[in-house]
């Protein structure tokens, strides 16, 4: 079968004698062709694998306006004036945060040109993440839309002309912090942790809604995944992970991925909503609009998706990559999909331990197109999504086995997970929860050279099949 491209907290004084106090004009950061990892006709298409924003008609707006006013009641407070010291759309901003999780007196190039240059590079290839579906939408920001002015200190009008959906500040901080967990794994949580709450800066910034900072965080984690197939890229991690190893005194054959588990995610995302949580409305809302399609052409694929098999999993993402996925026909493949989904599985039981939220059906008393499923599930944590988790997991990798064809790949890994919000067996929040999870245990597994070797094989495996 023949493959073709698819159409469609405080800045440390270490950086100020890098001189980026010249960079406190706050413009906007121009980006060029060599210092980025992807190019523009490479970059995932965000504007085909998620859905369009809310609009203010949508149920799914409501979410949006609770936490726009939550946001507002954290501006005078601590991490209020965290969000306006990050809100400079600049590298400089990010090599602070990344300086401080490594425990580094400064990032930049003139004393750590290798994790300056592979910093810059990750940042500016999470922020071109963006650009398709911010020109395609152009949707409207929370700040315009209240008829208010920008709140940030370094905030400009130049936001009132630039679309607020997805959100470039959490893809271009989300990207980076992806990239350093991979490159340095013990501070994964750390960095994830800090990466998570650079895109919860722009709600309380009142720049961004919370769907625009929830799409921000998948732009970037596609964009890295495709970022993979560079040899560029995989360069300038190990020249990072060198340097970092000499600026800490450590043996030049440190492994920094021997002693780490897979992310945390109870020290990475947030807690649960629950009954008592102001967003618990916003969860609601969500709910209902995703039941109305249990009722319509959604029904069947959605209680397809709830499958969890290898059959089924190479049947759905084989038609996504344009070939036919089986044990016997694409071993490497096959192996690949069994590894993931097993780290993935693993990731979301550890939240899932931590936290016990009741499932949609189960709160609100409701039956399911699922029946067989319902009273197993009662005693399950619906936080967070085991399916999200495994659907973006694979979505993520799967779209560098086939990057040809990661747009469709992608669409399926995020409808997988929203089809769990259908049938009510997660709350949408849970859904959000398990793909960011997810975006950290891909970069988790990135970390270790067998991992990379299986995804080479894949790699080679499926341009083999697709060139007959």
């Amino acid at each position: 079968m023949k493959m073709y491209q698819k159409p469609l907290m405080l800045l440390s004084v270490g950086l100020l004698l890098c001189g980026s106090l010249q960079a406190q004009k706050a413009k906007k950061t121009i980006v060029s062709s060599d210092t980025v990892y992807v190019k523009n006709n490479e970059m995932p298409n965000a504007g085909y694998f998620l859905p369009a924003p809310p609009d203010t008609a949508s149920m799914d707006f409501v979410d949006d306006m609770i936490q726009w006013q939550w946001g507002k009641t954290q501006r005078n407070t601590p991490r209020g004036k965290q969000a306006d010291r990050e809100s400079p759309w600049e590298p400089y901003i990010m090599e602070s945060v990344m300086s401080q999780c490594l425990g580094l007196d400064t990032i930049c190039a003139e004393k750590t040109p290798a994790l300056a240059r592979f910093l810059k590079r990750a940042y500016n290839t999470g922020n071109k993440s963006t650009a398709a579906a911010k020109a395609l939408y152009m949707r409207t920001r929370p700040f315009v839309q209240m008829g208010e002015d920008t709140w940030a200190t370094y905030d400009t009008d130049f936001l009132r002309t630039n679309g607020s959906y997805p959100s470039g500040h959490t893809s271009l901080g989300w990207g980076t912090a992806l990239a350093f967990a991979e490159m340095w794994p013990e501070l994964q949580d750390t960095i994830l942790r800090r990466g998570f709450q650079f895109g919860e800066n722009r709600i309380i910034t009142g720049a961004h809604y919370q769907s625009d900072v929830t799409a921000g965080y998948l732009c970037a984690a596609a964009a890295v995944a495709r970022a993979h197939q560079h040899p560029e890229y995989l360069q300038d991690i190990e020249a990072a992970r060198a340097e970092y190893r000499k600026l800490k005194g450590l043996p030049a054959n440190y492994d920094p991925a021997a002693k780490a588990g897979l992310p945390m995610g109870v020290k990475i995302l947030n807690a649960p909503v629950d009954t008592t949580s102001y967003r618990y409305e916003g969860d609601l809302f969500r709910y209902w609009k995703a039941k109305s399609l249990c009722y319509g052409h959604r029904r069947k694929l959605a209680v397809q998706n709830a499958d969890l098999s290898d059959e089924y999993l190479m049947s759905i993402f084989g038609k996504a990559m344009g070939i036919k996925l089986t044990k016997d026909g694409t071993p490497a493949i096959t192996e690949l999909i069994q590894v993931v989904f097993k780290r993935s599985r693993s990731a979301a039981k550890a939240l899932k331990d931590v936290y016990f939220r009741k499932r949609p059906y189960v709160q609100l008393g409701d039956a399911t197109p699922i029946p067989e499923w319902e009273d197993y599930s009662r005693t399950s944590s619906s936080y967070a999504s085991a399916h999200a988790n495994l659907g973006w997991c694979l979505a993520l990798v799967l779209a560098e086995v086939a990057p040809e064809w990661q747009d469709e790949v992608l669409r399926i890994g995020y409808n997988y997970g929203y089809d769990r919000v259908i049938v009510g067996y997660h709350w949408a929040s849970d859904v959000d929860a398990g793909r960011l999870l997810a975006c950290g245990v891909v970069a988790r597994l990135h970390a270790d050279s067998s991992f990379r070797e299986l995804v080479k094989k894949a790699r080679a495996e499926y341009v083999k099949i697709g060139s007959k």
